[in-house]
Order: C-alpha cells, then structure tokens, then sequence
C-alpha cells in the first residue's frame, strides 16, 4: 500500500522525537499500532506527566512504555480492560484511539467541543460505534481531527502506524 498520505506527518512527529520507527530505518506504516505505543505517542504529544504509583498488573515495570501507561491510567485517561489489565500488546480499535485522545485532551486542559450526532451522519457505518466512545467520536470529527475516509469511520478497525501518526500530527498541530 502507498502511504504517501501520511509522509509528511510521520516525517514531522519522527523529526520532534514524538514518534520513532519500528527499527532504526523502518517505519512499517501499515502495521496495526499497539495499545501500549499509542499511549506512548499520546503522552508524548501532549506531554502528559503525573506520579505514578501504580499500574496495570500486566504492564512490566520494565517496559518501554510502563511510564506513560502508568500515567495514562493515574490521570483517568486509560482505563484498562478490566481485572486490572490493560492488554499493553494489543492491537487498538479506532474507537478506543478516539477515546483515549478525547480523554487525554480533557485531562490536558485542551478539551474538545463536543459533538453531536449529526457530526457523525455522514458515515454508513456510524451505528457500529460503541455507546461509550460515541460523544468521543462525534468530538473527534466535529474538531477535524478525525476525517474517516470520506464513507465509514471505520470503529472497529485496528488502527494502523500511519493512521496513528496522522492523528497525533493533527493534535499537535492543533495544541501548538
């Protein structure tokens, strides 16, 4: 697939130090971003910070990524997945990645107007959205700062490095 839609982004949040390749000289656009990393980004862009004093009892303190989902989790951001698990390795449906931004912002004092369900009528698949990441959603598209692709937003759907990149390049934007 021809990712040439997210050059520039990724190109620009790599250059801030927000978002790094899966190895030296690999970005691998097209594969689906983990829960953990999206939290990482998240937290990078919008310089989230906070005392950490405990986590999910399946993020390994010695993790790469243990420091921003323990602060995703002590600001109210991530929730987790329930029995105190957060599933740091799976992929993340674009519904979650909504909510956790639209939560993020809040938590950033940036928060979002909110939107309405006619922000989302333009989308065929908009009843696939869960009920608790609708206003995040319609939040998210009201703001610009999710598009979908011009028929579905696609809820259900892991969310890709390139779409990840996308979307934080437009948060950041957006904040600075």
């Amino acid at each position: 697939a021809n990712y040439a839609w997210a050059k520039k982004e990724i190109e620009v949040m790599a250059s801030k130090g927000i978002i790094n390749g899966t190895s030296a000289t690999t970005f691998n656009p097209s594969a689906d971003i983990t829960r953990a990393d999206f939290i990482v980004l998240l937290a990078r862009a919008l310089g989230l910070d906070a005392e950490i004093d405990d986590n999910f009892s399946d993020v390994n303190p010695d993790a790469y990524y243990a420091k921003q989902v323990g602060i995703a989790r002590k600001l109210g951001i991530a929730k987790g997945s329930g029995n105190n698990e957060f599933r740091p390795n799976d992929k993340i449906e674009r519904q979650e990645m909504m909510t956790l931004i639209d939560r993020a912002l809040k938590v950033a004092g940036k928060g979002l107007a909110a939107g309405i369900d006619a922000d989302l009528e333009g989308f065929a698949d908009k009843d696939m959205i869960a009920s608790y990441a609708t206003d995040s959603v319609a939040a998210l598209v009201k703001s610009g700062i999710i598009k979908g692709d011009g028929t579905n937003i696609n809820p259900l759907g892991n969310t890709t490095r390139a779409e990840a990149a996308v979307v934080i390049y437009r948060i950041y934007n957006m904040l600075y």
